[in-house]
């Protein structure tokens, strides 16, 4: 549980999402990434925490690594779905802690054809964070690209347009601008961006989502 003051609070948070997002930077690293170009979401998802999990378990780990729990696909507890009808976020990470363990939630959507900005942003991606469906106690969360054509720069920007289309379904927080780099440093994190999105309309916190894109080709 994070403890402290809000300030504190924020900082600890923001080391807990970084260090996932460099969890997955680290994995990915680990793979034949050119071999998964056609590879279907959940196939690369479970390649990615295979590999994080064998880097936590192993003898070179680090020590932050040592308070990282990694979920592939773990049901979510929404009011009114019950059973297998829950739905399922594609990576839970839990900080090992003392009373309630928090949680940074990443979806995962494939990058490689006209339609991928629409499912990345739309109804079964982002859109599940903004609802509050995923991630509702939460003020951090992730989205991951898994790039399959063009580039990563490329998708990077088609991304940034598809958010400033998608404002007011998104509910976007303002002023601007909308998208902007999550300020982090080395271990590949450098292009990760941000998007803010209000769910006062859930009765939520706003949540900032940390947008990675990683390459298969």
């Amino acid at each position: 549980m994070l403890v402290g003051s809000p300030e504190q609070q924020a900082f600890y948070r923001a080391v807990f999402s970084r260090n996932c997002m460099s969890l997955l930077v680290r994995a990915h690293a680990r793979l034949a990434a050119a071999l998964l170009r056609g590879a279907e979401e959940p196939h690369i998802t479970g390649e990615l925490i295979r590999e994080a999990q064998d880097l936590i378990e192993s003898d070179q780990a680090e020590a932050w690594m040592e308070y990282l729990e990694i979920k592939d696909d773990p049901p979510q507890n929404v009011p009114g779905r019950f059973g297998k009808k829950r739905p399922r976020i594609d990576f839970e990470f839990v900080l090992v802690s003392r009373g309630p363990r928090p949680r940074f939630h990443i979806e995962a959507k494939r990058l490689y054809r006209s339609d991928s900005v629409n499912e990345y942003f739309g109804s079964g991606g982002l859109s599940m964070f903004v609802d509050g469906t995923y991630a509702a106690e939460w003020p951090s969360a992730g989205m991951l690209g898994y790039v399959q054509s063009d580039t990563c720069t490329v998708w990077l920007s088609r991304l940034d347009v598809g958010l400033n289309l998608r404002l007011i379904p998104l509910r976007v927080c303002s002023p601007p601008p909308q998208w902007i780099s999550a300020g982090w440093s080395g271990d590949g994190l450098d292009e990760v961006m941000t998007s803010c999105h209000d769910r006062s309309h859930k009765n939520l916190s706003q949540i900032a989502i940390h947008h990675l894109l990683l390459a298969f080709f």
